[in-house]
């Protein structure tokens, strides 16, 4: 399954598991927060902000 049909199958992710896989990038969740704002539990936004 490639990231896209995740976030196609998986459109919104809740906050602790956008949370979780911001970290497990190395990333900041807030820096993040700050960036996407409403759209930081958006899979495919998350996913293109992540570089996918």
């Amino acid at each position: 399954m490639t990231s896209w049909e995740f976030a196609a199958d998986h459109p919104e992710l809740s906050e602790p598991e956008a949370e979780r896989l911001i970290r497990a990038h190395g990333h900041d969740p807030e820096e993040v927060r700050q960036d996407l704002a409403e759209k930081f539990t958006v899979t495919a936004e998350l996913f293109a902000w992540l570089g996918y």
